[in-house]
């Protein structure tokens, strides 16, 4: 009896364990059959194209623009492409199988206004071509209404509305909170209007830096709300208007800010996302849920773009801070970007290179490296076009100068032709402390660079020659570039920034428009009329980048990011000083960077 029930257990045992392992290979198979499988997409007729918008705006998909810590802490790393955008757009208004196209924008949290120009010239292009666009919200920020003012018909959620305020710029001062504390900032700079230091020295800005603030940002505000007028068919001084008496309008709506915007023709309808889906149901002729064609902008660019063959127009993108060595988090280093171009140059496959700048600036070393490698891209007989996205500043503009051509968006942020050393010292908060420091040099310059004892007058010395012969250099580089008097240009240099329209008026830049003019441009000047456009990705693999994604899923999954979210405000007011220290790592620690943002 014994020896049957053995036997019986061990046959049991036999099939629970090839169960099991019959189950684990089925799950694997389904597995790596849903990873490795594809199903081709297809455009189907009479399909309303969809759009949604979401995170950060940004120029390439490895770029972590929200890779610092103030939001590695919140574990959040969405984003858009703009030029999946742009193209899915540009497509659907040629395609006869999409009749229309749906926007919806409420999870879209931050973007250059020359990224949402760019998103409404490609939707001025739908509406040219017979095709109607909608958009729909919870609710519009100034961003996402940028958007939205483009499309035929915009609706908003009733307990919505649209939020206009116009631009701001302002910054924490430091100066006076650190001489408070013992710390001594060391700043040397050259241009009256490179302000960026400022913010560590003084304890409000400077006439020079609210001058030269209010210069650009003057003129990007304008075109912002001539932008929204005229697609809104709007009076001048519309928006203004609204944003001045909006407290009254307000009063008089009983706090319905749907009302507000309806009253003030900044909409065309208030309904739930629902009643949105079915206006398009009746208007599509859809009979029932089955039959929708919403088709994701995606979607849609994976079942039409083709692989592009012969002769191309090669894209390298020069995205965020500008930093010596490798490409990190939010940043090109010129090691990466080098190998890029000059992968271009080499390879027969490429006629022409336009390079898309989207960059503040950083480090002065990293610019110039990358601007010789394109100055070698058009000495092997291959033209090159630069093209600027939301920012070409500063480094970012050193970097141009070695184009052929330069392409601006109009509300592109440019120039800020100058340069700044920056170093801190704690003597005074040791002596504070009662600690003493000593020890041995062999030459004053030795013990330069320790933050714990005063600059020295040699060390000072040095970095004032230094500031003095970059900036000396970029305005030689600029003048060359340009063909410009040197004279000239050091009028327009000084650190001043300034509006890609504006850019043009100066002479700084040669042609208004987006990525798509500059790529046109590229091919033209090569002699290849409607070469396709390849982009040259960045490497997201970098030990770097990895380090940065495991630390933010760690934070996010041991619950140290919600602890972490409390000390989110301070963590972004001295972020730009961690991220301009990250830029570089020679000897000296001088910045060509214009600190300039508006929001």
């Amino acid at each position: 009896m014994m020896k049957v029930l053995k036997t019986c257990w061990r046959g049991l045992d036999f099939l629970r364990r090839l169960t099991l392992n019959l189950v684990f290979l089925l799950v694997l198979g389904a597995v790596i059959f849903a990873f490795f499988y594809e199903k081709p997409v297809s455009v189907p007729n009479n399909a309303v194209l969809l759009v949604t918008l979401s995170g950060q705006i940004v120029e390439e998909d490895d770029f972590d623009g929200q890779g610092t810590f103030s939001s590695m802490v919140d574990g959040s790393d969405s984003f858009t492409r703009l030029r999946d955008v742009t193209r899915a757009l540009s497509l659907a208004a040629e395609d006869k199988r999409i009749a229309a196209v749906h926007f919806r924008v409420q999870d879209l949290q931050k973007a250059g206004l020359a990224s949402l120009r760019e998103i409404g010239a490609a939707m001025d292009r739908v509406k040219a071509a017979g095709k109607k666009i909608t958009v729909w919200s919870t609710g519009y920020s100034q961003i996402q209404y940028a958007v939205a003012a483009h499309a035929n018909e915009v609706f908003v959620h009733p307990m919505g509305g649209v939020m206009l305020k116009g631009l701001s710029g302002t910054r924490l001062y430091w100066g006076s909170a650190l001489k408070e504390l013992g710390v001594t900032v060391h700043v040397y700079r050259a241009g009256d209007y490179k302000s960026a230091p400022e913010i560590f020295v003084r304890s409000e800005p400077s006439k020079e830096s609210l001058a030269a603030d209010r210069f650009w940002m003057k003129d990007i505000w304008w075109q912002y709300t001539a932008n929204i007028e005229s697609s809104r068919g709007l009076m001048p001084g519309a928006v203004d208007k609204v944003i001045a008496t909006y407290p009254e309008l307000l009063e008089k709506a009983q706090g319905d800010m749907s009302r507000v915007a309806l009253d003030q023709s900044l909409i065309d309808s208030v309904h739930t996302a629902d009643e949105v889906i079915d206006i398009l149901r009746t208007r599509m002729g859809w009979k029932s849920a089955t039959e929708e064609k919403l088709l994701d902008y995606r979607l849609y660019l994976e079942a039409v773009e083709k692989v592009p063959s012969g002769k191309r127009v090669a894209v390298v993108t020069i995205e965020g801070e500008i930093k010596d060595g490798g490409d990190g988090p939010g940043m090109t280093g010129e090691r990466d970007a080098v190998q890029r171009i000059r992968a271009v140059r080499e390879s027969p496959d490429y006629a022409a290179l336009v390079v898309r700048i989207d960059s503040p600036g950083g480090s002065p070393v990293a610019s110039e490296l990358i601007r010789r490698e394109l100055e070698l891209v058009k000495k092997a007989g291959k033209p090159v076009v630069a093209s600027f996205g939301d920012y070409a500043a500063s480094g970012g503009y050193w970097v141009a100068l070695g184009a052929d051509t330069i392409v601006t968006d109009p509300m592109s942020i440019t120039g800020s032709i100058g340069v700044f050393g920056m170093m801190p010292t704690f003597e005074k908060a040791i002596d504070r402390l009662s600690l003493g420091t000593g020890g041995v040099s062999t030459s004053p310059l030795a013990d330069a660079m320790n933050p714990l004892k005063s600059v020295t007058p040699e060390y000072g010395k040095m970095m004032e020659l230094s500031v003095a012969r970059i900036y000396r250099d970029f305005i030689s580089l600029v003048a060359k570039g340009r063909k410009m008097d040197e004279q000239k240009v050091a009028a327009l240099a000084q650190g001043r920034v300034f509006t890609g329209r504006q850019a043009i008026d100066t002479g700084l830049a040669d042609t208004l428009g987006g990525l798509d003019v500059a790529l046109k441009r590229a091919a033209e000047m090569a002699n290849v009329p409607n070469a396709p456009a390849e982009f040259i990705e960045r490497d997201g693999s970098g030990l770097s980048m990895m380090v940065m994604r495991l630390m933010r899923r760690a934070m996010v999954e041991t619950g140290f990011a919600e602890a972490m979210r409390l000390a989110a405000p301070a963590v972004q007011v001295l972020e730009p000083v961690q991220r301009l220290q990250q830029t570089v790592s020679g000897t000296m620690p001088l910045y060509t960077h214009c600190l300039c943002t508006a929001q």
